[in-house]
């Protein structure tokens, strides 16, 4: 007999907060160092966590399932969690305190160990950004290790490596924590990476030698750039942020000629750790947040940054009126780990990685309150059956998906109670379950 087995359920409860950029958790009280959205399903999202924990979303941020890569356990932070952008069943996770790269090809149910030292000196990814797709065969796939720093390359889809280049000018100290890849297809062999004390580095032939273009990111000998963007709109513009520590400068940097030459566009005397650009019909719009990672003075703001600019750089919204909380290690640290941009019906939403949670806006310059949430809904797995019980009088809609986000099956329930299901039907595999109400809503993953 088929069994299934509910990996984990997680119930999302919305808190309602009033601040003038309507901020709202979709992650409460957790620490999130990387945020992703499904790029070919809006209504997907993943987030990385503490002890090679992870979180994953299959109704757009209103509930999440707590997962893990591998084992959970440890001390690491999953600082790069990313899709493969056009089979996005295949997942790539590294992080601090990793050893190289875990690769899921059943979107995160199993895991395995794809890149690592052979040596067994720690393999350590700093961010989402340290991971590139090629843009012509995006199963060609970049990573720059933090340190020592290089580059390695996978041609099948992340399934084997091998090391690609070198940066020969770093010293003992530098860790890099970004790498970026020129998205048009005839430049597509361009490529830039940064880091601390490493300034911006460019490479002509695909990643294969590096020189660096001598531009520092902050005065600071252990600034980190932190992360590059390339334009989607733009052709030859490409973005970079930086970290600093005890000194100014720092801010927003960019290039007009595919990162031979830059200068400061914002933010100057700013500590800014995460960076996120997309195409708009207004240009690309940019957001940038901060951090307080390096033993920022006092005279370096970092922590709690988070600004918009919809029109490329020429104007600039504050968002950072953010209700922070405690994370489960009961601090606050308004540090800002990346942005995820979702678009399902309506306005594009915003997800915000921290580490005391993941927050969201659908309205980044609109006031509103949302109600809480009670956790009314849960789902149960007995032989071929799902069991859904629920505590309220109300039209309860089930809905079985594909791991690739295929609707397979649609049904509604009513009234309070349990409810039972047969999914004796559906052929070995991994399947996202999701029931709601108009008031309450629960996802799962189910493996037969």
């Amino acid at each position: 007999m088929n069994k299934i087995i509910i990996v984990i359920l997680a119930l999302a409860a919305l808190v309602s907060h009033a601040h003038a950029q309507f901020w709202n958790l979709a992650v409460p009280q957790r620490a999130v160092f990387s945020i992703a959205t499904n790029p070919l399903n809006p209504m997907s999202l993943i987030a990385g966590n503490y002890s090679r924990g992870f979180l994953s979303s299959h109704d757009a941020g209103s509930t999440w399932m707590e997962l893990a890569v591998g084992e959970l356990g440890g001390t690491s932070q999953i600082t790069a969690l990313v899709y493969h952008p056009k089979d996005t069943t295949v997942l790539l996770a590294g992080g601090i305190g990793f050893s190289g790269i875990d690769r899921s090809t059943d979107a995160g149910a199993t895991w395995e160990n794809v890149l690592t030292d052979p040596t067994g000196v720690r393999f350590e990814i700093a961010s989402s950004g340290s991971i590139a797709f090629d843009p012509v065969d995006p199963d060609i796939i970049y990573v720059v290790r933090s340190s020592p720093p290089g580059v390695y390359r996978s041609e099948d889809v992340g399934a084997t490596w091998e090391q690609h280049g070198t940066f020969p000018d770093l010293d003992a100290s530098a860790r890099m924590r970004a790498i970026a890849i020129c998205p048009i297809q005839d430049s597509s062999h361009i490529m830039l990476a940064t880091g601390r004390r490493a300034a911006i580095h460019r490479s002509s032939d695909g990643g294969k030698t590096w020189v660096s273009t001598e531009y520092k990111l902050g005065t600071h000998p252990f600034a980190d750039g932190s992360q590059i963007r390339w334009s989607p709109i733009v052709r030859g513009r490409v973005y970079a942020t930086s970290l600093v520590g005890n000194v100014g400068n720092g801010g927003l940097h960019y290039s007009d000629d595919y990162g031979l030459t830059w200068q400061l566009m914002k933010f100057q005397d700013s500590s800014l750790n995460a960076l996120e650009v997309r195409a708009t019909n207004n240009g690309d719009e940019i957001f940038v947040g901060g951090a307080e990672i390096l033993g920022t003075s006092s005279g370096v703001r970092g922590d709690s940054i988070i600004c918009r600019s919809p029109d490329g750089g020429n104007t600039w919204q504050d968002l950072s009126d953010v209700p922070w909380l405690e994370n489960e290690l009961g601090e606050v640290v308004a540090n800002v780990w990346g942005f995820a941009v979702t678009q399902t019906t309506g306005p594009a939403e915003v997800f915000v990685a921290t580490e005391v949670g993941a927050y969201r806006s659908n309205a980044v310059t609109s006031v509103r309150e949302l109600q809480n949430t009670d956790n009314v809904l849960a789902i149960r797995g007995y032989g071929s059956n799902l069991v859904v019980a629920s505590e309220v009088d109300d039209v309860i809609t089930a809905v079985i998906y594909s791991i690739e986000g295929r609707e397979l099956l649609r049904t509604q329930l009513h009234g309070r109670g349990k409810h039972r299901l047969d999914v004796s039907a559906l052929q070995s595999g991994a399947y996202i379950t999701s029931v709601f109400t108009t008031a309450s809503r629960a996802s799962s993953l189910i493996v037969r």
